[in-house]
């Protein structure tokens, strides 16, 4: 994983490819899961896993930061490192002011200008309601909490973890001046389990402690209560949801990978074997339509009791807010699948995949049944769109079907995506095939690398964008109703499709033009100085010239 493993720490790397590629995905990833009423964020990593794309951009991010700052504090010096830090933890506390009060801003501009829904009051909206509370002195605490980071609601978040967390890099350079990359290991995974005490106290309590052991934990994490910072001024209980002491082990870990403290493990068949069976264990405990004790498709039976109350059983293993142990064994198998499969040096995003040839009478075999899975599935996949198209048909099967004993169940649409995909691949021939995994992906790369270069415009520009594609699809619904177009779900696939991949569109428009503003195209570019005898003479090196 590192950018250049035999180069020693905090020397100069070149850019990782690798690294640019996998933040882009997670802004994209990141916009999809920000995006209000989307479908689309039912498919996510996230909603199959314990870890998301968060973990990818704090990983990526420690990373960037052991390439850009570590050289610092090697060759500069502690002091000049410290500042460089503080200069970045500066532009990143001013992003975050800035992006909420665009944010609130465009909340205001909706209700104003009358371009939201009728029935909604946009102000409202829970991570700026407290700006435009009418609860005496709500308004006032709000704006003091933004500027002192004690009023930190959803959706705002990452970046105040991520500014903590880079305010803590001075110090871990200077525990590794003290006492090496030990010591650094040390440090952070002490940090990482007083959090997780701290969040332990908080979120189970002294009252809710069955055992000797929970009550023993909950003892220890009082007097570690510090380390939940305040995240809702008129909450006493409310903390900041991404826990910058928690999460600073997913950062350091890159932070380590990029500075040479960690070597890049082995690319071995049971280490891979192994990464498999994590995530494959990991999945029926986080995927979202099978874990719901209400909707997933095994409620009220012993298995859906057992995968509910096992659940709930692992929280401290599983949680968010600390990165639980499970969690981060979850990005680490993620993680290394990804790794090993773009290659050595990320060889693979420069020349792309090849394909497994397979017999016509293979491919024809596996068309036919995943074109029975296709028709056999669709009626549980496309639920909206047969209740407006075919309520008749939508009736018959709530009522005939046994599997559907008056509700709809999320293992059907996974096996629907499975064969959609599957009968695509098998369907065309074997140059498209070619140009899927080769042309059209190596087409991608730059495009989403761009994305990840300019991860930080992207990402504020992505915050407040996710509301307006809310709007948009609010918008478009309110539209589809006035027509009185029945044949039409005011938010069907199509219309998801629109918003999102406009969304897409904005975020590539966003990276294209910063880096372009960056390159300050209007700087006349610096002439050459013709060289005198003089200077073509002072040029020549001492011991040639004392000759």
């Amino acid at each position: 994983m590192n950018a250049n493993p035999a180069a020693p720490p905090g020397a100069t790397r070149q850019r990782d490819l690798r690294l640019d590629f996998f933040r882009g995905l997670a802004m994209f990833i990141i916009l999809v899961a920000h995006t209000p009423n989307s479908l689309w964020r039912m498919w996510i990593p996230a909603r199959f896993g314990f870890s998301d794309a968060t973990e990818i951009f704090v990983f990526c991010s420690g990373m960037a930061s052991g390439i850009a700052f570590g050289a610092v504090f090697i060759k500069r010096g502690w002091h000049l490192g410290a500042a460089r830090i503080a200069f970045r933890v500066w532009q990143v506390y001013w992003a975050h002011v800035a992006v909420v009060i665009a944010t609130a801003c465009i909340m205001v501009a909706l209700n104003n200008t009358g371009m939201g829904t009728p029935d909604k009051d946009y102000t409202r909206w829970f991570p700026v309601g407290g700006f435009f509370s009418a609860t005496e002195g709500r308004p006032a605490a709000t704006l003091l909490g933004l500027f002192t980071l004690s009023y930190v609601p959803g959706l705002f978040d990452i970046l105040p973890m991520y500014l903590v967390i880079l305010a803590m890099v001075p110090l871990v350079m200077g525990v590794y001046k003290a006492g090496g990359r030990q010591a650094v290991f040390a440090f952070v995974a002490v940090t990482w389990i007083c959090a997780n005490l701290a969040g332990y106290h908080l979120r189970v309590g002294e009252e809710d402690a069955t055992s000797a052991l929970t009550r023993g934990l909950v003892h220890i994490g009082g007097y570690l209560h510090w380390m939940n910072l305040p995240g809702i001024p008129w909450e006493s209980r409310a903390t900041w949801f991404f826990n910058p002491f928690g999460w600073q082990l997913v950062f350091f870990t890159g932070f380590a990978f990029a500075m040479g403290w960690i070597p890049a493990p082995p690319v071995r068949r049971d280490l891979i074997i192994l990464a498999i069976v994590v995530i494959l264990v990991t999945m029926p405990f986080a995927w979202y339509k099978l874990h719901q004790y209400e909707t997933g498709y095994v409620p009220d039976s012993v298995v859906g009791r057992f995968f509910w109350d096992f659940r709930e059983y692992i929280q401290p293993l599983r949680w968010k807010s600390y990165v639980g142990i499970w969690r981060f064994t979850h990005f680490l198998a993620v993680g290394y699948l990804a790794w090993v499969a773009v290659g050595h040096a990320g060889d693979r995003l420069r020349t792309g995949w090849g394909v497994i040839e397979r017999p016509a009478q293979t491919r024809l075999m596996i068309r036919l049944i995943m074109g029975a899975l296709l028709l056999m599935t669709a009626p549980y996949t496309y639920i909206s769109e047969i209740k407006v198209l075919a309520p008749a048909l939508d009736a018959w099967a709530v009522d005939n079907v046994p599997l559907v004993p008056g509700r709809y169940h999320g293992i059907f649409h996974l096996v629907h995506l499975a064969a959609f995909i599957t009968f695509a691949w098998h369907s065309i021939g074997d140059r498209w095939r070619q140009w899927l995994v080769r042309d059209a992906f190596l087409a991608c790369v730059p495009v989403i690398r761009k994305v990840g270069t300019q991860s930080l415009a992207v990402f504020l520009v992505s915050i407040a964008f996710s509301r307006v594609m809310g709007w948009s699809a609010d918008s478009m619904a309110t539209w589809i109703e006035a027509q009185g177009f029945t044949y039409l779900e005011p938010r069907d696939v199509w219309t998801r499709l629109l918003v999102n991949v406009t969304g897409f569109c904005v975020l590539i428009a966003t990276a294209y033009s910063v880096s372009w503003f960056k390159s300050q195209p209007w700087r006349e570019p610096r002439r050459p100085t013709p060289k005198t005898p003089e200077s073509a003479q002072g040029s020549v090196p001492k011991a040639v010239a004392a000759e």
